[in-house]
């Protein structure tokens, strides 16, 4: 952004700078810094859509900043496809962003897992896409409750331990070395649960991994 408006002392007085390009929430930040400095009005964005979507309602754009500017400007963003104003923080939208792609390819990834297995015993990957929709779909209706088990602190099992989780985790280990699939994704999990078990977690239910999904790399 900065190279497309030119030199570093330009003035953008009343201007309103609208950026969709991709980048992280410090960035986004220090964007908005950056116009507030030469008196204009940013808001940061993020785009999740294929380009063919672009105008449609299929298409999600992000929204973050003053929630005055976005609403003076909605209509004219309403013309790009399914628009989400997310708040006043510049680094929302970039956030939201990457949680997204978190999400999708994690149920990918977990697709993939359960389709590797099962063409072992001869299932094609169609054959089984109807099935890890339904689960998909019944995992979903998890999220309200263990999102206010994270939001509140407490994990109290309701309906399965941690410690109980780990072992159907070692078992899709076991199942997938021995018939030839590889295990590095369950593995990284189990390796997680095992880690909040020693921690003292064990009885608690499985949202208490948020404690080790927020630890950096080397905690």
């Amino acid at each position: 952004m900065h190279e497309l408006l030119g030199a570093s002392d330009i003035e953008l007085d009343g201007t309103m700078l609208i950026n969709l390009t991709s980048g992280d929430s410090a960035q986004a930040r220090e964007a908005a810094q950056w116009a507030e400095q030469r008196g204009a009005h940013y808001l940061d964005g993020a785009i999740m859509a294929i380009p063919s979507a672009i105008g449609t309602a299929e298409a999600v754009i992000l929204h973050s900043g003053p929630q005055s500017d976005f609403g003076a400007h909605k209509s004219t963003l309403d013309a790009l496809g399914t628009v989400t104003y997310l708040g006043a923080d510049h680094g929302l939208a970039s956030l939201y962003d990457v949680a997204g792609l978190a999400m999708m390819w994690s149920v990918l990834n977990a697709w993939l897992q359960g389709t590797a297995l099962l063409r072992t015993a001869g299932v094609d990957a169609a054959t089984y896409a109807p099935f890890a929709r339904q689960i998909a779909a019944g995992v979903a209706e998890w999220l309200p409750g263990y999102a206010a088990q994270i939001d509140s602190g407490s994990f109290p099992a309701e309906v399965s331990a941690l410690e109980t989780d780990a072992r159907p985790m070692a078992h899709l280990i076991e199942e997938s070395e021995a018939v030839g699939v590889n295990a590095e994704l369950p593995k990284l999990i189990k390796e997680m649960a095992d880690r909040s078990i020693a921690a003292g977690h064990g009885g608690e239910q499985y949202p208490v991994l948020i404690e080790e999904f927020s630890k950096r790399d080397n905690d």
